[in-house]
């Protein structure tokens, strides 16, 4: 499996949790892969900050 099919795995799987750690509201938008690992990487990038 690439590594961009695995965000986009991550980002499914987490996705309430995801946007609302982005402040997002949890809708149920249709989001496109380049988004979706738009928004995994940066909710990875906040949590791995601290």
């Amino acid at each position: 499996m690439s590594k961009e099919r695995t965000i986009i795995n991550y980002f499914d799987k987490f996705r309430y949790e995801i946007l609302a750690k982005l402040n997002c509201s949890p809708t149920d938008e249709v989001f496109s892969e380049q988004e979706k690992i738009r928004l995994a990487k940066a909710y990875l990038d906040i949590v791995s900050e601290g």
